[in-house]
């Protein structure tokens, strides 16, 4: 049973067992008035479509691409990062973000992710993070696009919609030469984080009067100034990156920096990228403390303000050199201790312990920019002040939803992301469903998910 229809494509089945000319199938359904038409069919998308359908809502989802869920793929390496169980840690729009994921945000979404037949790790891998248990992005779209045909949600691609109009009690919505009409209508357009187009589709609500708040490139990696240093592309670390503005530390993260040709990329210094593309008038630099390792720090994960974090500790590194110098030839003080590359950028001028510390633990570069084309996701979008932050309706145009990316929402590495997409599609497509705006403690039970989106045995 197969309801993705392409524009290119000549016939496909309908669902009940039926053949017609998709170019039929697509005026017949933007002649109907649907109940909620979804435009986007990455992670919110599809999770609000669901979500709309499992309410007995007619849902049609209009995917600009030439199949749904392209981004989808990409996330976590290719293993899709699903959610993260630690604590929720949300940069812009945090209110709103802690109000989709409520107090069982987890829960609820490794239920109906199971509702759609996907198989969920059970146990947390480092750092709280969760993925499919086939530990491939590929089972989890698949899981979405046949609980799709399950539910009769009808899947358009190759439908770049162009406008949203508001008519009365309805919505008219654009794609090409062909216009839909719907009395609900969820935007989960995604960012342009990751993907050719730099633009998004952000004027569809601007033109609606809602607010854009300016964009900003988030997670990727950093680029420095790496003349001298070439010796160093392809050293993996374990490190604690401090980013300064004009000399002053703004943000820290520890964790793995992966040096390059371009400059410094990994976990540690995603975190970073965001507050750098912010800073460009300021002298940016990066400094890098190798204290863990060398054991002399915890090789943890973590991401906080920089104003208020500790000094390296320069002295415990001199003392770690004493102790070797006693009882080695100065030739061969990093020999077991650091990588051959990386002892002999430290050590090119042969400095005296005390110096050696101090680039051991504060070892500067200049960034020079961020790889924009690389981000994972975006800062900035459309402003949360204007939806009901529990159903997601927007505040000026009732009847407007909105989900995902397209919102001014950012989190941190490690599946924060993505579980704010699903999350909030589920809440708009239940909500767009109903046609209504209420409080869904009680509605969004991890039992309710379970049943309502079960695979059909």
């Amino acid at each position: 049973m197969d309801i993705l229809v392409n524009s290119g494509e000549k016939k496909k089945s309908t669902g009940d067992g039926s053949v017609c000319d998709a170019a039929h199938r697509t005026v017949a359904c933007a002649r109907a008035r649907l109940d909620v038409l979804v435009v986007g069919g990455g992670a919110a998308g599809l999770a609000a479509a669901l979500s709309a359908a499992a309410e007995g809502a007619r849902v049609t989802v209009l995917e600009k691409e030439d199949r749904p869920g392209k981004k989808l793929l990409k996330t976590g390496n290719g293993r899709c990062n699903l959610m993260n169980v630690g604590p929720p840690a949300y940069f812009n729009g945090e209110p709103l973000a802690l109000s989709v994921l409520g107090p069982n945000g987890p829960d609820r979404l490794r239920a109906f992710l199971s509702g759609c037949g996907l198989r969920v790790m059970s146990a947390p891998e480092e750092d709280g993070r969760v993925y499919p248990a086939s530990g491939q992005a590929a089972s989890v779209l698949d899981a979405l696009r046949f609980a799709c045909a399950r539910r009769s949600v009808r899947v358009f691609t190759g439908r770049a919609v162009t406008g949203i109009q508001r008519t009365g009690d309805a919505f008219r919505v654009r794609a090409g030469d062909e216009v839909f009409t719907a009395r609900r209508v969820i935007a989960a357009c995604g960012s342009p984080a990751g993907v050719r187009d730099r633009e998004g589709a952000y004027h569809l609500l601007t033109a609606l009067g809602h607010r854009m708040i300016p964009l900003i490139p988030a997670l990727c990696p950093l680029e420095c100034d790496m003349r001298g240093l070439g010796a160093l592309k392809g050293l993996r670390v374990p490190a604690v990156l401090t980013l300064k503005a004009d000399g002053i530390p703004v943000t820290q993260a520890g964790g793995e920096a992966l040096l390059s040709e371009s400059g410094v990329s990994g976990i540690a210094a995603m975190q970073l990228s965001c507050d750098a593309a912010a800073r460009s008038a300021a002298r940016r630099t990066l400094s890098m403390d190798f204290s863990p390792l060398m054991d002399l720090a915890p090789r943890t994960h973590f991401h906080r303000d920089g104003s208020g974090a500790p000094p390296p500790d320069a002295g415990a590194v001199k003392a770690l050199l004493d102790a070797r110098l006693a009882i080695l030839p100065r030739g061969d003080l990093f020999t077991g201790l650091l990588p051959r590359v990386l002892a002999e950028v430290i050590d090119r001028d042969r400095p005296e312990p005390r110096a050696l510390a101090r680039r051991l633990t504060a070892f500067e570069m200049t960034v020079t920019g961020v790889r924009a084309s690389a981000a994972q996701v975006m800062r900035g979008g459309i402003d949360t002040a204007q939806f009901d932050p529990l159903t997601l309706e927007s505040l000026p145009v009732p009847g407007l939803y909105c989900a995902g990316e397209m919102l001014d929402v950012d989190g941190d590495c490690g599946g924060f992301n993505l579980m704010f997409a699903f999350l909030s599609g589920i809440a708009a497509g239940r909500a767009a469903a109903r046609g209504r705006a209420e409080s869904f403690a009680e509605e969004l039970r991890v039992e309710s998910f379970a049943e309502e989106l079960r695979v059909e045995s």
